[in-house]
C-alpha cells in the first residue's frame, strides 16, 4: 500500500462490529481503521498497541486495572502481556497502531 488514504472513504466497508481495515504501514506497524461495536473479549499480545478514538467513545477494560474510557481525540497505548478488552455501547470508530504480525491481513480497499 502507498500513497494517500482518507478514513470517509474507508468508512462504509466497516459494517461488521470490530472489522478493520488497513490504512498504512510504517516500518513494522499498521494503522488500522476499527469499527468497535459491542464488547470484545479478555486478551493480551506479546506487543504493544494503540488505540485513538476518531468518533464515539470505548471503554478499554483491565484484568487488574480500572478501566480507561476514552472519548474522541483521546488516545490510549496498551502495553503487551496487559489483559485487555474493548467495548463500544453506542460504536465507534478508531485508528489502532499495531506491529503487522498481531493481526491477520484485512483485505485493502482499492
Amino acid at each position: 500500500m502507498s500513497g494517500k488514504t482518507n478514513v470517509a472513504e474507508f468508512l462504509p466497508h466497516l459494517k461488521e462490529a470490530y472489522s478493520h481495515l488497513a490504512m498504512g504501514r510504517v516500518n513494522d506497524h499498521t494503522v488500522y481503521l476499527m469499527n468497535i461495536q459491542g464488547s470484545y473479549p479478555m486478551h493480551s499480545h506479546t506487543r504493544d498497541e494503540l488505540y485513538f478514538v476518531l468518533e464515539g467513545e470505548i471503554t478499554v477494560r483491565f484484568k487488574n486495572s480500572p478501566p480507561e474510557t476514552l472519548h474522541k481525540g483521546e488516545c490510549l497505548s496498551v502495553l503487551a502481556y496487559v489483559s485487555h478488552s474493548s467495548e463500544s455501547k453506542e460504536g465507534a470508530t478508531v485508528l489502532m497502531v499495531k506491529p503487522t504480525d498481531m493481526f491477520p491481513q484485512p483485505n485493502e480497499v482499492e
